[in-house]
């Protein structure tokens, strides 16, 4: 009798864990690599939210970086990743990487992740490298494969008419910070701050950031209208002082998939952890609906979004 109880509580028990496991809500969200900013946003939400959310298991899913995030969210690979607006837009074509590929009918806004500036780094005492004139007949590494930085820093270079004048370089940023310590590249581009490989490079050795003159601004802004002139602040970086270059807006995107209630309850905790998430990551502090913008780039909000931000007066008056 005891060891049919025994067996009927073993049985029961198994029954329970098996109901928790299949109530558990599964999110792959993509950020990008190791050294990138993307991985460190999503790592540290991923750990915050996920105290409070025990039901929804957030995975973080390392990548390239945003073309990569968009790609895997229209093939259904992911459920959340950071991505940029100008991917967005260009999935809905499609056109630039996206060409010949599924339309990204299936993205939805969750809100604006953070506005990203794109640069290239060298080491402070190179007196060869000031401007981003000077990257002619350089090595430069542009970022890993498949990443956003290295569309945008293409772009910038094509724009200006110095992408054929350089040796490129794919690698990844923590892989490009040691290089250019070593003297393996003499330069390497970053979309978005603070970077880890730029930061640890600015506190060991000391960085420089190359000028962008008014005139090559301007022509970057025309070649591609999604960029616009920006400051990155003298706070960012150990040594750097306040410069400007050109910048992008980057977002967190869903899967239509994705139920709206999981949304909803995701998105009403990172704006409760904010504050903590911001912490963790200074780009967390620029998180806002931004609901207009994203609409324009030709996608909607995710119904969960909606309804949070609805709910809270924080969705635009029509």
């Amino acid at each position: 009798m005891k060891n049919l109880w025994i067996a009927g509580a073993v049985a029961a028990l198994a029954v329970s864990s098996t109901a928790l496991a299949q109530d558990k809500t599964d999110v792959a969200w993509g950020g990008s690599n190791p050294g990138g900013v993307m991985y460190y946003m999503v790592g540290v939400a991923g750990t915050e939210l996920g105290k409070a959310l025990p039901d929804i298991n957030i995975t973080q899913v390392t990548t390239g970086g945003s073309t990569e995030n968009a790609k895997r969210l229209i093939k259904g690979e992911l459920d959340m990743g950071i991505v940029y607006g100008s991917h967005v837009y260009m999935a809905q074509k499609p056109e630039g990487p996206f060409e010949n590929g599924e339309k990204g009918t299936m993205l939805r806004g969750v809100a604006m992740a953070y506005e990203g500036p794109t640069y290239f780094v060298t080491l402070k005492g190179n007196d060869e490298l000031t401007s981003i004139a000077d990257l002619a007949g350089k090595t430069v590494a542009l970022g890993p494969p498949g990443s956003g930085t290295v569309f945008n820093c293409s772009n910038i270079l094509t724009a200006l008419g110095i992408l054929g004048d350089i040796t490129p370089r794919l690698m990844t940023f923590a892989d490009a910070g040691r290089a250019l310590a070593n003297g393996q590249v003499d330069a390497f581009c970053q979309s978005s701050a603070p970077a880890a490989a730029v930061s640890e490079l600015a506190e060991t050795q000391g960085v420089k950031i190359l000028t962008y003159s008014d005139d090559e601004l301007g022509k970057i802004g025309e070649a591609f209208p999604f960029y616009h002139t920006g400051t990155m602040p003298e706070t960012m970086y150990t040594g750097v002082p306040a410069t400007d270059m050109p910048y992008t807006t980057v977002y967190w995107v869903a899967h239509e998939r994705v139920p709206e209630d999981v949304v909803k309850r995701i998105v009403a905790a990172a704006y409760d952890a904010q504050d903590t998430l911001a912490q963790g990551h200074k780009a967390w502090a620029q998180m806002k609906p931004d609901v207009e913008n994203f609409e324009k780039l030709g996608r909607p909000m995710h119904p969960g979004a909606e309804a949070y931000y609805k709910e809270n007066g924080l969705w635009p008056e029509s």
